[in-house]
């Protein structure tokens, strides 16, 4: 019997060390994306391909995509990857050889490229 509820209290910590893990990353990314869309340059980018992340937001894909990113200020173009949710109605927008405005925030050596 002290077996028992010692593995359900186990479980029930997972659990919910789980889900405030889970709502951490979240709202950890819907942050980060927030401040580089404020904060960044803006930019122009080529959608090179996506692939799936296997990961989704109220029932919408969250895509990697594949970019070739021009920034006008110095004219520069490297390649880089954003990740983005994308809901069926939208797809036909994020197709590869697609331009597409970003947002690019640097932070020291990092670069982080976020799709408008």
């Amino acid at each position: 019997m002290m077996g028992l509820m010692v593995v359900s209290v186990l479980a029930g910590l997972f659990i919910v060390f789980g889900a405030v893990a889970l709502l951490w990353w979240t709202s950890r990314a819907d942050l980060r994306r927030a401040k580089v869309l404020e904060q960044g340059e803006a930019g122009t980018a080529h959608i090179l391909g996506w692939e799936q992340t296997g990961y989704s937001h109220g029932g919408h894909d969250i895509l990697r995509f594949t970019l070739a990113v021009r920034l006008p200020s110095d004219g520069s173009e490297f390649q880089a990857t954003a990740d983005r949710l994308v809901r069926p109605m939208e797809v036909p927008l994020f197709q590869a050889g697609m331009q597409r405005s970003v947002r690019v925030l640097r932070e020291g050596e990092r670069l982080l490229v976020e799709l408008e």
